[in-house]
């Protein structure tokens, strides 16, 4: 068995190599691969956490990409589904949110083919939501939940069991700016469908206070503007604000240096958590 303590003995790229000469193994089925990246990583005993991620990360990208390319993401579906789900938990543990986006949009492409049988969508898409929601991808997370209602219904399985989630798709369809791009989906039938998890009561509920959370958000923060500068965003504020104390009321000296940051460079007016709720107490 390898020990793998920081990168003392074995260093990522030879990892790297390792994954890549099982998986273009083309004398083995694809199966076989598969198998053999799989085992190979579960031989590795890696102590540090990061280090393990990283491993995940490469393991579970390498045999994406091989399915991609030996087209077999028909026969494979379901392993390409469930790699998928597994990268975008990997990224979403290491904190690494932009590439959970483009994974999401994959998948979706696969399921607006008809490409992905009812079951393995209700296995996988609910757990690649729940990496997209820790983003702040809100049009990501919308068409995610719309495909996956979309689905339960054509498969008449939409359930009490998926009405969390067709609450947050209501709330988010009231929240984004610009969801209109995916109305041809959210058909008369799918809405019906949905309206019917809900009573009355719990509908006009969800149309007075749309909010996800708690605290109300600034509607900027559901634009796609919003989403595209956000990360850089907020590296350039933690490299600022690197080696200052995270004592009482830094939230407020981080907020007023966001929300500069945010107008001088991005032309966008934000107003912060405090702003939007007086009444709530923060320090």
């Amino acid at each position: 068995m390898l020990n793998l303590q920081g990168a003392e003995i074995m260093e990522i790229h030879e990892i790297r190599k390792a994954i890549d000469g099982i998986v273009s193994d083309s004398a083995k089925s694809i199966e076989d691969r598969i198998a053999g990246v799989l085992t190979y990583r579960d031989e590795l005993e890696i102590s540090d956490k990061q280090e393990e991620l990283k491993v995940d990360e490469i393991c579970y990208a390498s045999l994406i990409d091989m399915l991609k390319k030996e087209n077999a993401t028909m026969s494979n579906v379901e392993d390409l589904m469930q790699l998928y789900t597994l990268l975008a938990e990997t990224f979403d543990e290491e904190e690494s949110y932009p590439p959970i986006k483009e994974i999401a949009y994959e998948v979706i492409e696969m399921i607006r083919i008809n490409m992905v049988p009812w079951e393995i969508i209700k296995e996988t898409v609910p757990r690649l939501i729940d990496a997209v929601d820790d983003t702040v991808y809100h049009h990501t997370s919308y068409d995610l939940h719309l495909w996956l209602l979309k689905k339960a219904y054509e498969a008449d399985d939409l359930t009490e069991e998926f009405k969390g989630r067709a609450r947050r798709l209501l709330k988010l369809r009231i929240l984004l700016v610009d969801s209109y791009r995916s109305e041809r989906i959210f058909d008369r039938e799918l809405m019906e469908g949905i309206a019917s998890l809900f009573t009355q009561a719990e509908l006009v509920k969800i149309i007075l206070q749309p909010q996800i959370g708690t605290l109300r958000q600034d509607p900027v923060e559901f634009t796609y503007e919003w989403e595209d500068i956000y990360y850089e965003v907020e590296k350039r504020l933690d490299e600022r604000f690197a080696n200052a104390p995270r004592q009482m009321g830094f939230c407020f000296m981080y907020w007023n240096a966001k929300r500069e940051l945010l107008k001088e460079e991005y032309g966008i007016d934000w107003k912060s958590p405090a702003q939007m709720n007086p009444r709530v107490m923060f320090d």
